[in-house]
């Protein structure tokens, strides 16, 4: 074990050891079972930002996408570019509104807003169909941190999943959401610096990051810097898995119910755009490595494969303080990833589950206590899911179909579909989850993956053409509910939300345009969500302009300087809100004394 390892391994026991200390310090906010589940519901913008991004952005976006960039190069990124164009378009419309939703029901999971439009009948079908996603991806995130652990430490894969279920375990169970939020500030930062340090590493062994982005276009194939090299199938797996499937996403309806207002859910999430740069560098730093690969500067070991691509990288290439912060900030990744997903998961086992079926009478402190043993069944269950499909992007991409056909029929009606019924809600559900589960079983058997082609279809495509028509079929062919389609509806909730009291008025659009929407009411302001949308709209036309070598290097210079900004932006923001938090639970704590 190498010294980079060794101080890799003890900064990382340190940091595992504080996290779980963080949760024992918080919990004496965590005092109910919403507290637990969803922070209370009063996550401040700047860590609400931080945290997400920190969320957003996990295993299979550093580990998987450096693989991915050097084994297809560039057009992977289209994987990256559909899911923060699903993200961003689920916070524009229902962010806010899921959040007020929240609020005026107390909802607590994408099964509760299901269910306030087609009745209880739909609990246990769609409660199942969104487990699948956070407990499977929870399990991606024990594997990425297993495949890092096998290259980095030497142990096997089965060890590497335990020990990083423990860990998330640990530090979770105390305080729950609140434990997330703290951590995930803390970890964005730590993956921000990795990602970035290991961009550079990967650029410098080559050269300077001018010279690395001309050998994309002189020494790679063309297809490698070609944004539109990559087939139909593929193309639509990534749009509707990766896309679209976040219009219908358990974890964004419970990030829409975690921020203090429903001004804060969307703004919070839209404020780190510019965090999407965080998916570009790994897929340019696997084509660097492919540059360096294919001068002559270095080989890599035969049998290496992609997902292990950035550990054997960091160990072999970068210096020993360079080389820890790197393997640091690509564990805190991981982690910070599983441990939101984790929470996910818990919100709908223990909300869907025991609350509305094992035991609809239970007192806040039964469900706080089911809180807890909700995580550690999604924990096994995620270590189960790791086990069992051993490959980072078909996981991912697995759990999104099964999502995408059981829940995105049933979503979309219930927010703009009046005529829609309980009837054709659960065939939709039921008829498309089933249906996307058995054809990757069939994949399965017939490729060797769940995310395999068969007859050039994914699980997502038939799900998908079976759950949209169902709905439709047998909504029409059974009547309707009008009266229960108001509770749910697109235009209704927007115009409650503008009258409620729930919701501070300053939290209200208070005039019309981008602005006013935004509530930019000062310069700063203004100012600020310009170069938001200057940056984010500049990642799509880098993105798909990228075979013109002058865009390409724009590409590379803008995800290096973006990304360091927001590592100061996150820490110095995030950390303001960390400091009110940590006020906030010693006064709770003393309030605790002097009863």
């Amino acid at each position: 074990m190498n010294t980079t390892v060794t101080i890799s391994l003890v900064v990382l026991v340190i940091l595992v050891i504080a996290f779980i200390g963080a949760g024992m310090w918080f919990k004496r906010l965590a005092t109910t079972s919403d507290d637990f589940l969803l922070a209370g519901r009063k996550a401040p913008f700047w860590l609400l930002a931080t945290a997400y991004l920190g969320g957003y952005v996990g295993g299979a976006s550093v580990s998987g996408y450096v693989g991915n960039g050097y084994n297809s190069g560039i057009s992977e990124m289209w994987a990256s570019l559909f899911v923060v164009t699903g993200s961003v378009i689920f916070i524009l419309l229902f962010s806010r509104r899921l959040n007020y939703f929240g609020r005026k029901t107390n909802a607590v999971t994408i099964s509760d807003f299901i269910c306030a439009r087609y009745g209880e009948k739909l609990r246990v079908p769609s409660a199942i169909v969104s487990l699948t996603r956070p407990a499977i991806l929870t399990g991606m995130q024990f594997l990425a941190i297993s495949v890092s652990m096998k290259v980095v430490f030497g142990t096997s894969t089965e060890f590497g999943v335990v020990v990083s279920s423990v860990i998330i375990l640990l530090y979770l169970i105390t305080a729950g959401q609140y434990s997330a939020l703290i951590t995930q500030w803390f970890q964005s930062i730590l993956q921000a610096a990795g990602i970035i340090l290991f961009a550079l590493v990967a650029f410098k062994v080559i050269g300077d990051p001018n010279a690395v982005s001309v050998a994309f276009y002189d020494v790679l194939p063309k297809s490698f810097t070609n944004f539109w090299a990559i087939d139909t199938s593929t193309f639509t797996v990534y749009a509707l898995t990766l896309g679209l499937f976040y219009l219908a996403d358990p974890w964004m309806y419970m990030w829409a119910y975690v921020g203090e207002s429903p001004r804060v859910s969307s703004n919070g999430m839209l404020a780190v755009l510019g965090g999407s740069y965080y998916n570009v560098l790994p897929f340019l730093s696997g084509m660097a490595i492919l540059v360096g690969v294919t001068i002559g500067k270095f080989s890599m070991p035969d049998g290496l494969a992609g997902d292990s691509l950035y550990a054997w990288f960091t160990i072999n290439f970068s210096n020993t303080a360079v080389g820890v912060l790197i393997l640091t900030g690509l564990m805190m990744t991981i982690i910070s990833c599983g441990s939101s997903f984790a929470m996910n998961g818990v919100t709908i086992l223990t909300r869907d589950i025991y609350q509305k079926i094992i035991n609809k009478n239970a007192t806040d402190k039964q469900v706080l206590f089911a809180s807890r043993i909700s995580l550690i069944v999604v924990v096994a269950i995620g270590i189960a899911s790791a086990l069992w499909l051993p490959i980072l992007v078909p996981l991912w991409a697995l759990a999104q179909a099964i999502g995408l056909s059981g829940l995105f029929a049933t979503t979309m009606s219930a927010w703009f579909w009046k005529r829609s019924t309980t009837a054709g809600a659960l065939a939709a559900t039921i008829g498309g989850g089933v249906v996307a589960l058995c054809w990757a079983m069939y994949a399965w058997a017939t490729t060797g993956s769940p995310g395999g082609l068969v007859f050039g279809l994914h699980a997502v495509h038939v799900g998908v053409a079976v759950s949209i028509p169902l709905m439709v079929i047998v909504s029409l062919a059974t009547k309707p509910d009008y009266e229960m389609a108001k509770a749910t509806n697109y235009k209704v909730l927007g115009d409650e939300m503008q009258a409620s009291k729930l919701i501070a008025e300053e939290d209200k659009p208070q005039r019309k345009g981008i602005f006013g929407w935004l509530c930019a009411n000062t310069t700063g302001w203004k100012v600020f969500w310009v170069v938001i949308a200057v940056i984010f709209l500049g990642h799509y036309v880098l993105s798909l302009g990228f075979a013109n070598q002058g865009l390409g290097i724009t590409m590379v210079w803008m995800s290096f300087i973006v990304g360091g900004l927001m590592i100061f932006m996150l820490a110095i923001l995030g950390g303001r809100d960390i400091i009110q938090m940590a006020k906030d639970s010693k006064a709770a704590g003393d309030k605790l004394k002097t009863k």
